[in-house]
C-alpha cells in the first residue's frame, strides 16, 4: 500500500514543472496545512501508478488532503491522508498502523508520467495522471 502513496507525490511535483502560466487559485485547506495552487500546481485527480513489479493501481488525490488508493477496476484497497512536507516532497499517511512516508518526484515526461522516488532516493513507481472520463468510461 505504502508504494501506492508514491503516485501522488510525482504528481504534485509533475505539475510544477508545467510550462503553461495559470491564473492564480485560491489556497486549498488540507487536513494539515494549506496549499498554494499556483505554487505546488493542482494535483487533485486520479493518477495510475505502476510500480516498480510492473502491477498498475490508481490513487485519487483529494483536495481536502485525503487520498484513496484502488485497483484499475475500481475496487477501494487503501487510502489516508496526504500532505505537503519539506522541499517539496508529498507525504501519504495511510490509514492504520503503517507509518507515514514521503515522496519526490523526477521530471515528467512527454506523455506527463513521471518517477517517484521514496526517501532513500530509489524510485518507487511511475506516475501518469489519467482523466475521469477514461476510467469511467465502458470497455467493450
Amino acid at each position: 500500500m505504502k508504494k501506492f502513496l508514491v503516485a501522488a507525490s510525482c504528481v504534485a511535483l509533475a505539475a510544477c514543472g508545467s510550462n503553461e502560466a495559470e491564473a492564480p487559485v485560491e489556497s486549498i485547506e488540507t487536513a494539515d496545512t494549506t496549499l498554494d495552487s499556483t505554487a505546488t500546481g493542482n494535483v487533485a485527480g486520479t493518477y495510475e501508478v505502476k510500480l516498480a513489479d510492473g502491477s498498475v493501481t490508481m490513487q485519487t488525490i483529494n483536495a481536502d488532503g485525503t487520498y484513496v488508493d484502488t485497483t484499475p477496476d475500481g475496487t477501494r484497497i487503501g487510502g489516508g491522508t496526504w500532505r505537503t512536507g519539506d522541499n517539496g516532497t508529498m507525504c501519504f499517511d495511510p490509514e492504520g498502523n503503517d507509518p507515514e512516508e514521503c515522496y519526490t518526484g523526477g521530471a515528467p515526461a512527454e506523455d506527463g508520467a513521471f518517477e517517484m522516488r521514496g526517501e532513500d532516493g530509489t524510485v518507487q513507481s511511475s506516475v501518469r495522471k489519467v482523466e475521469a472520463q477514461a476510467m469511467a468510461a465502458p470497455s467493450e
